[in-house]
């Protein structure tokens, strides 16, 4: 059992016996971990190959490719009895009196309605400024009604969140007394 005294006088600390310092590694093994180190990381730099790459940058792996998309979306517009042109141009027209050419996923000419899934290479065209340009086309201007979809990770519900994404987009423009 612990016994507790109380210390009259306390002149030198008494410590047990033994060495507390570490010794350092000798030279030669230190040169031979960090060679090591410096060998592995050229020799995984070099099997990488990511000299001579052109093109855009892959997407991360799991994303919602163009043709999925497309399935969910152009299920929607025939659930509402929208008839689709695939792969329509478009030349939409910027209020400052400038215009572009949109090749559009789909797109009805006589309910001025379409949409574009953004994937790959079509974010060259579909700038965020074309985005907001078509968003406030559609919202002020009376048209065209064009949906841009950036480009989502594929999870379990990716299905439900596209066909609800797009319902909604059509139900605003029912409401707005478009069709």
């Amino acid at each position: 059992m612990l016994r507790i005294r109380i210390i009259k006088k306390y002149t030198l600390p008494r410590y047990p016996a033994g060495i507390y310092h570490s010794k350092p590694e000798p030279r030669p093994i230190k040169f031979v971990k960090g060679s090591l180190a410096a060998v592995l990381m050229a020799t995984f730099m070099d099997s990488c190959n990511c000299v001579g790459v052109t093109g855009p940058p892959p997407l991360p792996p799991g994303m919602v490719t163009e043709n999925e998309a497309r399935a969910v979306v152009n299920r929607v517009f025939a659930r509402n009895e929208i008839a689709l042109e695939h792969d329509k141009a478009l030349t939409f027209y910027y209020p400052e009196n400038d215009s572009t050419i949109l090749n559009l996923d789909g797109y009805n000419d006589s309910l001025n309605i379409g949409y574009e899934y953004i994937y790959q290479n079509d974010d060259s065209l579909f700038t965020s400024q074309i985005v907001q340009a078509l968003d406030s086309a559609a919202h002020s201007t009376g048209g065209p009604y064009v949906k841009a979809i950036e480009a989502i990770q594929k999870h379990s519900d990716y299905g439900i969140f596209l066909d609800s994404l797009m319902q909604k987009f059509i139900d605003t423009l029912k409401a707005q007394g478009v069709f």
